[in-house]
């Protein structure tokens, strides 16, 4: 009986055996045959990865072919994606050896729990690391599985802070960007143009980014190459800038602000530009104050952002203020002359007297000159700049047409030659009511209302039918004022007003144009009448040398202007640099004609301080008179008078460009 038990007992045992053998075999034919290939998938990719390589971007160089901006090879530590756990733990040990701060620790690590980065391409742990530390890392490589080495482009400013404001800045894609630009191969790591001429060609700047084919190890560590696909580089622009007349006209500003800020401490911001007559080719664009370009190639300092961005900073060093909105001042003066003479209000020949004010109504509107000029006509006006001659005319020809004229030299327009151009604007009755009916009938309608439930409420628990009425009474009383303040308002808020007419002949009121527009609406006036879209490239050129794309002049329009007032408002120019022009003092002795218009932009009273603040000074001129070749604009924050801060600046670029020695390039005088 008991021997039936065993052999019962080791038959089961043997059946389990050969049940567990069936399965093993099964499972292991499952694997080999049917799941083969899947399996064979997984260990390709777990041994072969692919490594992104970041293509260079392509350079952007002057007009005569200088380098001005490049891509140079920079050392990368990267760590293998194998899995969240490793890359953590090795990103705590290259944190120590580079000496990463905890908010670029912090970051790398958020892209790993993020997984941000696709399990085959390496995370970028830091770039731009020195040989030493390179040394360093070799030196522990065995306690560094799945760290790598990578030599990677990075951009290059050559000169610094010169051009900033024009080429920009690269920097690495952000969320926002690359869900804008998910149809274009881009990838988290991947540069991407954030400003300037960066920014605006960053589909020509790119180029191809390539990849190396590895064999890895279970630690990570390459130990193969399986192949290669080499980046191709991106395109380069060459610029209508002269890269030496850019230094010239950066020196220039500098040295003006510093020698403005003797009299006008605040007169830390500037901007000018000079560009071609005839073709709208900038030839220089200064911005004060700038910055380096190359900082971006790093994290930069809470400090540095806020310099650069905040507008609690006084002068934010990312404005371009070649592209930003300034009220003109009298350099507006030859609008509302132009607009004047084809309204037929006056004639060139037309004598205005000037007392030293204007009356209108009951306001008085002074002029800068406050004993007045007398008997003057056009050419006289410009001259000495005459506010009361421009407040005459401008009341007489209304500010459609002065808004017009404005328009047709693309005053008030952008241009759209870089990412950052600001607002600029022409004030005209139907964009003040734009502007401010709706907000002004929003405000008085929830004013009604709440009148209508005050006395709704107090009415409801009213004692007896004579308070009712009573109450009744008083509210349509508010109403009735509430209602009347509202007209009031509207007429002065929404409606048009004679005065701002005024305040917009002079260039002063809601008037705002960039020193860019002001540049190229002199350089109308310069050729004649046409008007060109300024431009900053010439052409954009592959690696090969093959040209990709060619800029040429293009006309946006001849101005609606006849000829002839042109020419007497040239001849009003040409008078400011001589004799009693308020630019005169700029230009003595000079070999060369130069037509000009200084402007003195008043700002009123500092919102936070209440102190009156120091005026903007502007200028604008073309040269040589007689055959303009290029015109210029200028302005300076805070600097005062145009002709004895922006006029020095345009002046010596003018110098400059014509190559007349200075001998005395002091601040000049300026009656204005």
């Amino acid at each position: 009986m008991e021997q039936k038990v065993i052999e019962h007992k080791i038959r089961v045992l043997l059946l389990l055996v050969v049940m567990i053998f069936v399965i093993l075999v099964s499972r292991l034919v499952y694997l080999q045959v049917f799941q083969s290939e899947k399996y064979r998938t997984l260990s390709e990719q777990n041994r072969v990865r692919f490594i992104s390589i970041p293509a260079p971007r392509g350079e952007i160089r002057d007009q005569k072919g200088r380098v001005i901006v490049r891509d140079r090879p920079v050392y990368v530590v990267s760590i293998m994606n194998i899995n969240e756990e490793n890359t953590l733990r090795m990103l705590d040990k290259l944190s120590k050896l580079l000496q990463l701060t905890p908010e670029e620790k912090e970051k790398i690590r958020q892209k790993v729990l993020r997984r941000e980065i696709p399990s085959y391409e390496p995370v970028r742990v830091k770039k731009d690391v020195p040989m030493d530390l390179v040394t360093r890392i070799e030196e522990h490589r065995e306690e560094l599985p799945g760290v790598v080495i990578d030599v990677e482009p990075q951009r290059e400013y050559l000169y610094g802070s010169m051009l900033a404001h024009v080429v920009g800045y690269v920097r690495e894609i952000n969320e926002e960007e690359l869900a804008k630009n998910k149809d274009k191969g881009y990838k988290p790591g991947d540069r991407f143009g954030k400003a300037g001429l960066e920014r605006k060609y960053e589909e020509y700047l790119r180029g191809e980014d390539g990849a190396r084919q590895v064999e890895v190890n279970v630690q990570g560590r390459v130990v193969k190459s399986l192949g290669l696909k080499s980046p191709v580089q991106g395109n380069s622009l060459i610029l209508t800038i002269d890269i030496d007349l850019q230094k010239k006209a950066e020196e220039i500003m500098d040295r003006t602000l510093l020698e403005v800020q003797k009299e006008f401490p605040n007169a830390k911001a500037g901007a000018m530009v000079m560009l071609d007559v005839k073709t709208g080719k900038i030839l220089a664009m200064v911005s004060r104050p700038t910055y380096d370009p190359s900082i971006f190639n790093r994290e930069i300092t809470v400090e540095e952002s806020r310099a650069l961005f905040s507008n609690e900073t006084p002068f934010p060093a990312f404005t371009n203020r070649a592209l930003a909105g300034y009220a003109p001042a009298s350099t507006f003066k030859m609008i509302t002359a132009l607009a004047a003479l084809e309204a037929g209000t006056v004639t060139p020949s037309t004598v205005i007297n000037c007392p030293g004010a204007y009356r209108l109504g009951t306001g008085i509107f002074k002029c800068w000159a406050t004993w007045g000029h007398g008997a003057v006509n056009l050419v006289r006006a410009l001259q000495v700049s005459c506010d009361v001659y421009f407040y005459t005319i401008g009341h007489r020809t209304g500010v459609n047409e002065i808004a017009r004229v404005a328009k047709e030299f693309g005053l008030g327009q952008p241009t759209g030659i870089l990412p950052e151009e600001g607002i600029t604007l022409v004030p005209t009755p139907e964009w003040k009511r734009k502007v401010n009916e709706k907000p002004l009938k929003e405000k008085y309608e929830k004013i009604y209302k709440e009148i209508e439930e005050k006395y709704q409420s107090l009415i409801a628990v009213a004692s007896n039918e004579q308070e009712k009425k009573q109450l009744e009474k008083k509210r349509d009383q508010e109403l009735a004022r509430a209602r009347a303040e509202y007209n009031e308002k509207y007429r002065w808020y929404v409606n048009w007003q004679a005065y701002e007419t005024i305040n917009m002949s002079i260039g002063q009121g809601d008037n705002l144009y960039s020193p860019l527009q002001l540049a190229n609406y002199v350089a109308t006036i310069a050729n004649g009448g046409t008007l060109y879209r300024p431009y900053l490239v010439e052409k954009i050129v592959a690696p090969n040398g093959k040209t990709v794309k060619e800029f040429t002049p293009q006309v946006i329009r001849k101005v609606a202007v006849k000829p002839e007032n042109l020419e007497w408002v040239k001849r009003g120019m040409i008078k400011v640099t001589e004799g009693e022009g308020t630019a005169s003092s700029l230009f003595v002795g000079w070999p060369i004609k130069v037509a000009a218009k200084t402007g003195t932009a008043e700002l009123g009273r500092d919102p936070k301080t209440g102190k009156e603040r120091d005026n903007n000074g502007l200028f604008v001129a073309f040269a040589p008179a007689d055959d303009p070749q290029v015109a210029v604009a200028a302005v300076v924050e805070y600097g005062g008078h145009g002709g004895s801060s922006a006029g020095v600046a345009a002046r010596d670029l003018l110098a400059a460009y014509f190559g007349i020695e200075m001998s005395n390039r002091g601040v000049g005088y300026s009656p204005e």
